[in-house]
């Protein structure tokens, strides 16, 4: 009876650790969004940082972030966040209206020739579901070949025998072709990180070493796949292939 009343007097002090302050992180969040609506917009961001700093995350709270900073004049946070919310949303039509909207007001205009017409359909729709979504669709099918494999191993009519192997047969296509864009949306997203550079102007140097040869400037809001890193430098790459070096400072990772 002891061990018992002990082990429910360390239950109930656990509980706050094992179950983050839920009421204080609405409490924030729901304050961000009213001083937003007052167009208190510095005041929102610190309520909506707040629920960050507790460990918790989603697309509604980065888009929320994204248009506060936006209204703050802060693009390269506004845009940082609108990625963020679109990683976890890929399909949401708001946040990838408002993140279109704050690129045009991007200083950097990079010309880039377009993509073949297969190639840009296959990355449409590898992005139409996260790693997660692709996950549970190649799980969900992998269980219901495995359904009719042990459905046509049960059944002794040659007639659902057949029926069974040409289910199966295209449930494994389906599985297959469902495994590939899960593979590249993992890569996508864990493989290659991608920051935003979030100071007014940054020198892109040819090393990672003050006094270095510049190569050109890139601005705030402008996005870019981070290669490398050598101590406080981040080797850069431009949507176009240019590379270079600029202070890691001046950029944080999607």
């Amino acid at each position: 009876m002891q061990r018992f009343e002990l082990f429910y007097i360390l239950l109930l002090a656990l509980i706050p650790v094992l179950l983050p302050a839920q009421g204080a992180v609405d409490f924030h969040f729901q304050k961000g969004n009213a001083l937003y609506l007052e167009e208190q917009y510095p005041e929102a961001i610190q309520e909506y940082e707040a629920v960050l700093h507790n460990g918790l995350e989603s697309a509604e709270l980065y888009y929320n972030l994204g248009n506060s900073y936006y209204k703050a004049g802060r693009l390269g946070k506004a845009i940082l966040n609108y990625e963020r919310a679109l990683k976890l949303r890929p399909k949401d039509d708001n946040i990838r209206f408002n993140l279109q909207l704050s690129n045009l007001r991007v200083k950097d205009r990079i010309d880039v020739p377009p993509d073949f017409f297969l190639l840009r359909w296959n990355r449409n729709m590898v992005q139409t579901l996260t790693v997660r979504g692709w996950a549970r669709l190649f799980t969900l099918l992998l269980l219901m070949t495995s359904g009719v494999f042990a459905i046509r191993q049960m059944l002794n009519l040659n007639r659902f025998r057949r029926l069974c192997r040409s289910g199966l047969l295209a449930l494994a296509i389906a599985t297959f072709l469902t495994l590939l864009p899960l593979l590249q949306r993992y890569g996508m997203e864990h493989s290659r990180a991608y920051g935003i550079i979030l100071q007014s102007s940054t020198k892109s140097l040819a090393a990672p070493q003050e006094g270095s040869t510049e190569l050109f400037i890139v601005h705030e809001g402008t996005r870019v796949q981070v290669l490398d890193y050598d101590g406080d430098w981040s080797k850069t790459k431009l949507i176009d292939g240019k590379q270079a070096w600029v202070r890691s400072r001046d950029l944080e990772i999607i």
